[in-house]
């Protein structure tokens, strides 16, 4: 029936766009109107190929993408993007909506987080395998690498924020460690700060959320060192813990100090919004003075 229908309509101009539109945004037979992605980034031959040149089908795909982006159908338009090779707008649509629930406070918001994690999950494991450049190649031809690598960073982030809910506040800071979006000394300040004004635009909007976190994640961990270790040595023998275990507990408390004290000042410098029910810089001010 679909087939007869675009017969019909292979010759009526913008009439055609806007009837193909509505027949792939309502029929969602995407692979039977439009085709699959093949291992090597081509688009496999299907119904639209038959009444239209592949840069017609394409510009079509993009057209449907935006419809359904008005529409408020952001899952519809990020697989019609991907059938239209276009993945420097898949990757804005992809990161604009990762970074939207990043720090997801409702059911609803975590349901659209988890939601868009699996959907940039799968695209990852599907066109970003190893041995598979035409994503990259793509980007890099477009000039959009940062991107790609804006994606990569959100994934990392949606770990760390899924670490920080499950309490799992070592693999936590780790992670955030590992990202080097933080300083680790007085003279990566500069490095750190020049940093985050490269990152793009939907990434630094939401970045007081990962500063706070971050510092949460610190206390955590500065809390449970300290517990561990039992606090002082009472008169030599009140501990069970030689020196020399204490000794590094101390250290390592002395270490999540000089950790909150650079993130104060690094949060204090990128001027951060403030979060619904308080200033972000106060916020991590008073955790801060809670581990001294």
């Amino acid at each position: 029936a679909a087939l007869k229908y675009l017969v019909l309509l292979s010759d009526k101009g913008k009439f055609v766009k806007e009837q193909v539109q509505r027949l792939l945004l309502e029929t969602h037979q995407f692979t039977t109107l439009a085709g699959t992605i093949q291992p090597d980034g081509s688009r496999s031959l299907a119904a639209l190929d038959a009444y239209f040149s592949k840069k017609r089908v394409s510009a079509l795909l993009v057209d449907a993408a935006h419809h359904a982006m008005r529409a408020g159908k952001p899952a519809d338009a990020a697989e019609l993007l991907v059938l239209s090779g276009r993945f420097g707008a898949l990757f804005e649509l992809m990161n604009r909506e990762l970074a939207s629930y990043l720090n997801a406070a409702t059911p609803e918001d975590f349901e659209k987080r988890q939601f868009w994690f699996r959907a940039a999950s799968q695209f990852h494991a599907i066109h970003l395998a190893t041995g598979r450049t035409y994503v990259q190649t793509a980007l890099d031809d477009d000039g959009n690498l940062s991107l790609g690598n804006t994606f990569q960073l959100l994934m990392n982030l949606v770990v760390f924020f899924d670490r920080c809910r499950e309490q799992q506040w070592e693999g936590a800071w780790v992670l955030m460690d590992n990202l080097q979006l933080l300083p680790k000394t007085e003279s990566e300040m500069t490095v750190r700060l020049e940093a985050f004004r490269a990152l793009d635009n939907c990434v630094r909007r939401v970045f007081h959320h990962v500063v706070l976190s971050a510092m949460e994640a610190l206390c955590h961990l500065f809390r449970t060192t300290k517990q561990s270790g039992g606090g002082a040595v009472a008169g030599g023998a009140a501990s069970n813990i030689n020196l020399n275990q204490q000794n590094a507990i101390d250290q390592r408390l002395d270490e999540f100090r000089t950790r909150a004290r650079l993130l104060v000042t690094f949060a204090r410098l990128l001027n951060l919004p403030s979060l619904g029910d308080g200033d972000t810089y106060v916020r991590i001010s008073q955790l801060e003075k809670n581990m001294m």
